[in-house]
């Protein structure tokens, strides 16, 4: 049986430098709708939104389901001119579906950036 995943999830997102270090946090949110598509929306500083594509969900033998996605930036989305980006993130949901944590790599144009994502769902 496939879990309810849908709602809405408040993001505690870590950026990542290539020795581990951490480079900015950042907060998000995101809606993930019936279909598994996603809408993520960042606060704060560092403003875009982005949409999923080819969303993947599955079971983990642990009881616990793993949503692996790609993403893109949606022009106009408040992010500074020319700043674009594109990516790819899995979240492995706990068995109780009140939280996920994983990992996300995009390109922004001008270099990779590696996160860790927290979720946590508020509805």
């Amino acid at each position: 049986m496939t879990p309810d995943i849908a709602g809405i999830w408040e993001v505690a997102g870590t950026a990542l430098a290539p020795d581990g270090s951490v480079l900015y946090t950042w907060e998000a949110q995101v809606t993930i709708r019936p279909d598994l598509a996603l809408t993520l929306q960042t606060r704060g500083e560092r403003v875009s939104r982005s949409h999923s594509y080819a969303e993947r969900l599955s079971a983990l033998p642990s009881g616990e389901w793993k949503l692996t996605y790609g993403y893109e930036m949606e022009p106009d989305s408040g992010a500074p001119e020319g700043y674009n980006y594109f990516g790819m993130s899995q979240l492995k949901f706990a068995a109780d579906m009140s939280s996920a944590n994983g990992n996300s790599c995009n390109w922004n144009g001008t270099r990779y950036v590696v996160m860790e994502l927290a979720l946590t769902r508020t509805s």
